[in-house]
């Protein structure tokens, strides 16, 4: 059975245009015909983007039935966090908040949900990490205790930004370890999954550039192919991959 996975990080919306469109970032999406789409600093209500619901828009333009919203920070009257949407039943969703080094930090944190496809059970992570290596890494070793509990004989996938390699030194402004390999946060998660090896740019700022989103998946998964998706929609590409289970 083949699996069509999208992992992207809409920016709440905004381009590198300064334009806030939602809508173009569905469409964008839709070409690609993906199964699963796991979205990261998405929106819900927030004023900043016209307290719209995003997801549900994003939804109704893939004509997905499913979709699941874990919210990390409340903003503007609103709610931001991480979203799944699928073409296949959403059975169980549970929001995971990942611990913080210091109080003024940004929350971050995992969607995980169950995915039933033709009798399979397929277990996601959407998760957006932390812009601090020692809040990543402990992030990573939580969610490994998560993924320890599930049945081998099940299907597993962790999507998202991980952030690694970046470092920030102050207000939306970063540094890149450019230099770095391999990152302690990827090897880490690899003792339990395989990782598709996309390498191409997928993040860009005025600070720095860097290959931050990937996917993740369980041994018993085959990748058959991947693409990254250049875009300006947003200051990410997509990352979409095609599998066998």
């Amino acid at each position: 059975m083949d699996l069509k996975i999208l992992t992207y990080n809409i920016a709440h919306g905004v381009g590198l245009d300064g334009k806030l469109d939602v809508k173009r970032q569905a469409e964008l999406i839709k070409e690609y015909s993906p199964d699963i789409a796991c979205i990261q600093e998405i929106d819900v209500y927030s004023k900043r983007t016209n307290q719209i619901d995003e997801i549900s828009i994003m939804a109704e333009k893939l004509n997905f039935d499913y979709s699941a919203m874990g919210t990390t920070l409340t903003i503007q009257d609103g709610y931001y966090g991480n979203g799944i949407l699928s073409k296949y039943p959403i059975i169980y969703s549970m929001n995971y908040l990942f611990p913080k080094n210091n109080s003024t930090y940004e929350q971050r944190g995992c969607l995980y949900s169950k995915i039933k496809k033709n009798n399979k059970l397929i277990h996601l992570f959407c998760l957006h990490l932390s812009v601090y290596e020692e809040e990543r890494i402990i992030a990573i070793e939580k969610l490994v205790e998560l993924i320890k509990k599930i049945d081998k004989n099940e299907y597993i996938f962790v999507a998202g930004d991980f952030n690694v390699g970046i470092e920030k030194i102050g207000e939306h402004k970063y540094k890149v370890k450019e230099d770095e390999i391999q990152h302690v946060e990827f090897e880490v998660l690899k003792k339990y999954l395989n990782k598709i090896n996309n390498s191409n740019l997928t993040w860009f700022s005025k600070t720095g550039k860097a290959c931050i989103d990937t996917i993740f998946y369980s041994s018993n998964i085959k990748n058959i192919d991947f693409k990254t998706i250049e875009n300006d929609y947003s200051d990410h590409s997509a990352i979409v991959a095609e599998f066998n289970i």
